[in-house]
């Protein structure tokens, strides 16, 4: 009797998989590793380290260098990060040290007023929800994280762009029509200017059913340690609820921007925005009721 001879099956190359990735991701890991404070690290180090050849990875670093995602140091034969690596990735890393800073705040203005709590950045001249902390009780309306909302309807988004430079409402407000969400959505640009001012005055924003019908909304601005406002704290739920708690509900989310502006660090603020919010706080329970949008 014959044996059938066996025949092993070769491997089918994954078609999907572009091998050089794996190359230039390896050069650019082993340059975070070990620059450590942007120190250079030497060719003949990094090509000892990997296992590919040399041949190979002066390539990768001469494609990375021409691409501006890694550069030359003095030294000869030197290379570090470059300042294009640094601009792709900090974007991210912000947001995670954001969340991260922000989590143990939200988490405290959730357990107390039971209604849900956002947090968001200003997108391409949009509300992108970053992190999202839905309310326990059955009746919600909460956005998921990585949604999007207009600005000029939204208490985050009209909280951000009020401490946001001229330039920059006015390159948003040219970009993006004041869209009629609700019957109280504010869609002439000149209230929406004066509704702005009161949100300075105030501190804090609210969205009055603007955004969607049967929804109130209260949000404060967070500021960077330069006095920018990067991101915005909100809580969120039915009117029904939110009215009789909604003056609570406003210190509470203002103090809340103040606790996560000064855990990213010292507020230097130099237009005196973030100052004045928490000198205002400090004086005790502002009388300043919610301004009403006008048409």
């Amino acid at each position: 009797m014959k044996k059938r001879a066996q025949t092993s099956k070769k491997q089918q190359p994954d078609k999907n998989y572009i091998s050089v990735t794996a190359k230039i991701f390896a050069v650019l890991e082993y340059l975070v590793q070990e620059g450590a404070h942007q120190q250079a690290v030497s060719f003949q180090k990094l090509s000892n380290a990997l296992p590919y050849a040399r041949t190979t990875v002066h390539r990768v670093l001469y494609s990375l260098d021409k691409l501006g995602y890694v550069e030359k140091a003095d030294a000869k034969a030197h290379y570090r990060l470059g300042e294009k690596f640094f601009a792709l990735t900090q974007s991210a890393v912000q947001f995670r040290r954001l969340e991260s800073v922000a989590h143990a705040v939200m988490t405290e203005l959730l357990l107390r007023h039971s209604e849900t709590v956002n947090l968001g950045v200003l997108d391409d001249g949009q509300v992108a929800y970053i992190d999202v902390m839905q309310s326990p009780s059955a009746l919600r309306i909460a956005a998921n994280p990585g949604d999007r909302n207009p600005v000029h309807s939204t208490s985050l988004g009209k909280v951000m762009l009020a401490y946001s430079p001229e330039a920059e409402v006015e390159k948003v407000l040219q970009r993006y029509p004041l869209i009629r969400m609700t019957s109280k959505t504010i869609t002439h640009k000149a209230h929406l200017l004066e509704h702005l001012a009161a949100v300075r005055e105030q501190g804090v924003a609210f969205d009055l059913g603007e955004n969607l019908e049967g929804v109130l909304c209260v949000a404060a601005p967070i500021f960077d340690q330069h006095g920018r406002a990067v991101a915005g704290v909100s809580v969120s739920g039915p009117t029904s609820r939110m009215e009789s708690k909604l003056m609570a509900i406003r210190d509470d989310v203002r103090n809340a921007g103040l606790k996560i502006s000064r855990m990213l660090g010292p507020l230097s603020d130099s237009d005196g925005a973030a100052a004045r919010i928490a000198a205002s706080f400090a004086e005790g329970p502002s009388t300043v009721h919610p301004s009403t949008p006008t048409e």
